[in-house]
């Protein structure tokens, strides 16, 4: 089952939706910019985690987009992936949620880079 989205910011953002869901049937609707750049999963705005209820899992030391270093907290998280439920390490970061290489990983990713231009991730077979 494909994952579907559009190219978003004057093409420079290629974005998909996800439905993130936590441990007591709590789910949310996300817009996530794909983010080839961070190895995790995925992240999610701090508020969005304890709305779901997410089990915290700890906090960790990573490195930004800018060099800086910060420590984040670490949430699981589900989220449907490719017509299955997928646990996943979510980041709690201010800002766009950002869907990462490791929630990637085993897909192909489709991009026709345009205003407006489609995205597609499937997985690999």
């Amino acid at each position: 089952m494909a994952i579907t989205g559009t190219i978003v910011a004057g093409g420079r953002e290629a974005v998909v939706s996800l439905k993130v869901a936590g441990p007591l049937g709590h789910t949310a609707e996300i817009e996530a910019v794909i983010d080839t750049g961070f190895t995790g999963h995925l992240t999610l705005p701090p508020a969005l985690a304890r709305s779901l209820e997410l089990p915290l899992l700890g906090a960790r030391y990573v490195t930004l987009a800018d060099g800086a270093t910060a420590s984040l907290d670490v949430y699981r998280a589900t989220v449907l992936w490719e017509g299955v439920e997928r646990h996943v390490r979510a980041f709690a970061a201010e800002g766009t949620p950002l869907l990462g290489m490791a929630l990637l990983y085993g897909s192909e990713v489709r991009i026709r880079v345009v205003e407006g231009g489609s995205v597609v991730i499937e997985p690999l077979t």
